[in-house]
């Protein structure tokens, strides 16, 4: 057996034997990340009553997380479900005190650890963040790579953040249900906004996402030693249109991300007057 050897390779961050540009696809991923993120946070606290966050949002007299306007409804995904501290069944159970939190705050821990424990997002801001490695055959700050240890247990997870992120997909369904039922005192009627849109190409983005991620399809049908038996054709048919979406996963994973916040941020501009939610088809 002829015995391994490890090709000589400059050593320090960043360094590399490599003369094409890069660097260009980690920073360019790192500035995706980053913005939404940064974007997320931002709005996250927007709605939360302390500190001079309480300038903004509805402890300010003017929410920002749903558009009421002509009898609809549409709520932003970074507010969904809706827990406002103390009101409604689902804000009774918050203690008073957390009255001070927005409700994003209840609600992002669910698709912030689905995707922060996600196999290409590790990939994504381990690169991109950590320089673990930045690329292929460019050196890292860091001695030999041992595994996913200490904090990054954390990333086990994963699959349980994902039964979590299944779920949800409900609740976004359920809202782009609500956004087209339109009510005026006792007249009900059916309609489709803009608004009504973006929130149906969400769930259709997140669903693309959700169902195609490795613990999903492991799930359904890489769990079987072969699909024959009880049950076997409707696990197959699952798990090839699951092995359908795992290989878009990257493309899913970053349109959705940027639909998220595009779709709170279309909500955002209506609620403050800059543009407004157009009725398409019915309403009131």
């Amino acid at each position: 057996m002829v015995d391994a050897k490890q090709l000589p390779m400059a050593r320090g961050l960043g360094k590399t034997d490599r003369i094409d540009q890069w660097w260009k696809s980690p920073i360019a991923m790192a500035s995706f990340l980053g913005f939404m993120i940064a974007y997320a946070t931002w709005r996250g606290f927007m709605e939360a009553d302390f500190w001079f966050f309480a300038e903004f949002g509805r402890s300010a007299g003017q929410q920002t997380m749903y558009i009421e306007s002509n009898g609809s409804h549409v709520l932003s995904p970074l507010f969904s479900p809706i827990i406002l501290p103390g009101k409604g069944i689902l804000g009774g159970f918050v203690p008073e005190y957390l009255y001070w939190m927005s409700p994003a705050m209840f609600i992002l821990i669910i698709p912030a650890g689905f995707r922060g424990t996600c196999y290409y997002y590790r990939k994504a801001y381990y690169r991109s963040f950590f320089a673990s490695p930045a690329a292929c055959t460019v050196s890292t700050p860091y001695d030999k790579y041992n595994g996913e240890t200490k904090l990054f247990l954390f990333q086990n997870l994963h699959r349980y953040f994902m039964y979590l992120a299944v779920a949800y997909l409900f609740i976004l369904s359920w809202d782009v249900l609500l956004s087209i039922q339109y009510h005026s005192g006792e007249i009900s009627s059916f309609g489709i906004s803009v608004g009504t849109l973006v929130l149906a190409l969400n769930v259709i983005l997140l669903g693309g996402y959700t169902l195609g991620c490795h613990s999903f399809r492991h799930m359904v049908g890489g769990i079987r030693n072969k699909f024959r038996g009880g049950g076997g054709a409707a696990a197959e048919a699952c798990w090839k249109a699951c092995t359908g979406l795992n290989k878009h996963h990257n493309k899913w994973a970053l349109y959705s991300l940027f639909w998220v916040m595009f779709a709170d941020f279309y909500i955002y501009m209506c609620t403050i007057g800059v543009w407004t939610d157009i009725v398409l088809l019915g309403g009131i």
